[in-house]
């Protein structure tokens, strides 16, 4: 995890599946809507008379902006309608853990949306509140624990494979599938490499298992340096390993090269590029731009011209490599575990501004709709009894 996030970490629709088990309480609190709040007080709940107020980034302020007009700022809002009253239940589960696993790309998001939501039990329950576990196993290492029944969610930069769905299923495992938001793969180099944008067909010619697999980048483009390239990329465990092997034209994880540093880590990528001048590898977009100053992200071009990975880019499925990102929850879990379901819909309540600060890029309103249809689902499980 890059160190934004642990700095961030440390400093629309259903709950059904958990408003009949979850205690609600009023603590005496003394602030008032329009009072300003700080950053590690992000999405801190109160109940103020009969109305209910969160302490909120301001809008048109930003974690990320450099102009110090748009710096982040916080207050308290009033929260309405029954808008107000799904957030003060889900913020009033206590006493449990949830545990999460999985992608690593999808990790920094889900644990910002960990640390969300338990500050937001907390602000109600105290000592009692929820506490969420965050683990990076990579997407293929998640799903073979949660499918041992291991975990209450995983995260995933890929849909589940239906080999790693028929394990799940022989162990009595039953999921939903939860599209989170999305991300784009950067094909990051050098600072000091001239080069600016590569044709798909020259990502493919640099990352397939080959005899005669290119050694300089001069190799793949003869107006290119003869600087000997290096290779770095994602753990193989990792769903952005699977990912970069089907987006980057290979053919898929087995035919890319064995040549390569992997891990798990991203900052690894980051470290290796950063430090040797024919060092290429990839990984999120939101890597991408927080490493902005450490290595330099090219344009790709799949035909139709050179294109920059951004989120309008992303989104709208022009940049050649681009990929939704998913939560799984255990259905036994949001059945079983109250504060399961209540976090899984904060999460998606919330997702937009999570998105934001986790610099990650948001859904599309179709996507929504996905995310929409998920919830429904899961308001529909059976409640646990008792």
């Amino acid at each position: 995890m890059t160190s934004f996030r642990k700095q961030l970490v440390r400093g629309l629709i259903a709950t059904a599946v958990v408003a009949s088990t979850l205690a609600v309480g009023a603590p005496v609190f003394a602030a008032k809507s329009g009072d300003k709040c700080e950053q590690r007080d992000a999405y801190k709940i109160a109940k103020v008379g009969t109305s209910y107020i969160r302490c909120e980034i301001v809008p048109g302020t930003s974690l990320h902006s450099a102009d110090p007009k748009k710096k982040a700022a916080f207050k308290w809002k009033t929260l309405t309608g029954k808008a107000a009253d799904a957030q003060w239940v889900m913020s009033s589960a206590k006493n449990a853990s949830i545990r999460v696993d999985g992608s690593s790309t999808v990790a920094p998001l889900a644990t910002v949306a960990a640390k969300y939501f338990e500050t937001a039990t907390k602000s109600v329950n105290g000592k009692k509140g929820v506490k969420v576990a965050v683990g990076i196993a990579g997407t293929g290492g998640g799903f073979e624990k949660f499918c041992r029944g291991e975990t209450d969610i995983s995260n995933a930069s890929r849909a589940i494979k239906s080999s790693e769905a028929a394990i799940c299923a022989a162990n009595g495992i039953t999921f939903t599938e939860i599209p989170i938001a999305n991300d784009g793969l950067a094909l990051v180099v050098n600072k000091s490499n001239p080069i600016d944008c590569m044709k798909m067909s020259e990502v493919t010619k640099l990352w397939k298992t080959s005899a005669t697999a290119p050694t300089k980048w001069s190799d793949i483009n003869s107006s290119w340096p003869s600087t000997t390239i290096k290779l770095f990329g994602a753990g193989t465990d990792s769903g952005t390993f699977d990912a970069f092997g089907d987006l980057s034209g290979v053919g898929g994880k087995a035919n890319l090269r064995k040549d390569a540093s992997t891990s798990e880590d991203d900052n690894v990528t980051v470290r290796g590029v950063n430090g040797d001048a024919g060092g290429v590898g990839y990984f999120g977009l939101s890597y991408a731009i927080e490493n902005a100053d450490k290595v330099k992200t090219l344009k790709l071009d799949k035909g139709a011209g050179c294109v920059e990975p951004t989120i309008a880019t992303v989104q709208g499925n022009t940049y050649p490599m681009s990929r939704p990102l998913f939560i799984y929850p255990k259905n036994s879990s949001l059945i079983n575990n109250p504060a399961v379901g209540a976090f899984v819909n904060f999460f998606a309540t919330n997702v937009k501004q999570i998105s934001d600060d986790a610099i990650f890029v948001p859904l599309t309103d179709t996507q929504i709709k996905a995310l929409t249809g998920a919830l429904a689902r899961i308001a529909a499980l059976p409640k646990k009894k008792g």
